[in-house]
């Protein structure tokens, strides 16, 4: 059975235009939890993940902060466009600015997980002034650490298809894959919540596009303006993380010049396997950011 989201979300539209990029208004997802007072943390998700990944980080750090947990475009309960161009990660930033417009959410800490990472670290290119404190936590912002095995056969031609039909129609397979991909181990119902939006006709189709969307390059070019004048920054990295290593996870942090956090007891998938400690060094982080 899936294990429901525990915390209430709201679809937040985006209007289409040149500010954010799109030729259509867009659909995003956003779950809200905690107090409006004080600074707000924006925590985005990777792949294949959704936003209740955060789900106990954001019940720990909704008692002084208010959480704010989008689900990536493709992703979860946002919206599945036909078009690829939406799925691209500064695309995303793009939707994540207009949905905190729409909020009425001026300046974040942004937090980022696997490729939510790169999201955040194109939003801190694209508006700084909205970027309080930036905290990457196992996010690939580099060409030559993406694609990561698992991904590969989604971006083989005549294989991508076909993979993703027998996952359809092979729950067990598509639990062994999903764990491989994350790179961690799961409770079946977890697991459940963020393979049942996959196994659908739409979702598996969205999959496709957002993999395919990925840019690697140009993370790491606005990795670089972001590096030329960083925000205050946190890398936390899982000690058992076996995607991205810890030494992977050292130089991210030595470049942005960033404190360097390795979290034992951890993989990938930190935000759910320690979140308390994921939690935890969030909030020392943002107490002592002006």
């Amino acid at each position: 059975m899936q294990d429901v989201h525990p915390l209430a979300g709201t679809d937040v539209v985006v209007p289409r235009g040149d500010a954010y990029g799109l030729d259509a208004p867009l659909r995003m997802h956003v779950v809200e939890h905690g107090r409006r007072d004080g600074i707000a943390i924006l925590m985005l998700h990777g792949l294949p993940t959704t936003s209740y990944l955060w789900r106990d980080v954001a019940r720990d750090l909704g008692q002084e902060h208010l959480c704010l947990m989008p689900d990536l475009i493709g992703l979860g309960s946002s919206e599945k466009p036909r078009q690829r161009r939406p799925y691209a990660l500064d695309a995303q930033a793009r939707v994540v600015l207009g949905a905190l417009d729409s909020l009425q959410v001026q300046r974040v800490v942004a937090v980022g997980h696997d490729l939510g990472g790169a999201v955040a670290v194109h939003l801190a290119a694209l508006a700084p002034e909205r970027i309080a404190g930036l905290v990457l936590i196992d996010s690939p912002v580099h060409a030559e650490v993406w694609p990561v095995p698992s991904v590969l056969p989604l971006l083989t031609p005549g294989v991508a298809q076909a993979e993703v039909g027998l996952l359809r129609r092979t729950p067990q397979l598509a639990r062994k894959v999903l764990t491989r991909s994350l790179g961690s181990t799961l409770e079946p119902r977890e697991l459940d919540s963020y393979l049942s939006p996959l196994l659908t006709a739409a979702g598996g189709a969205a999959l496709l596009r957002f993999v395919r969307a990925v840019d690697l390059a140009a993370a790491e070019s606005a990795w670089r303006v972001v590096c030329a004048e960083p925000p205050p920054a946190l890398v936390l990295w899982g000690e058992a993380d076996r995607l991205h290593r810890t030494a992977y996870g050292r130089r991210v942090a030595r470049e942005i010049g960033g404190a360097w956090v390795p979290v034992g007891e951890g993989d990938h998938l930190l935000p759910q396997q320690r979140p308390e400690r994921v939690a935890e060094e969030i909030a020392g982080f943002s107490a002592d950011l002006p």
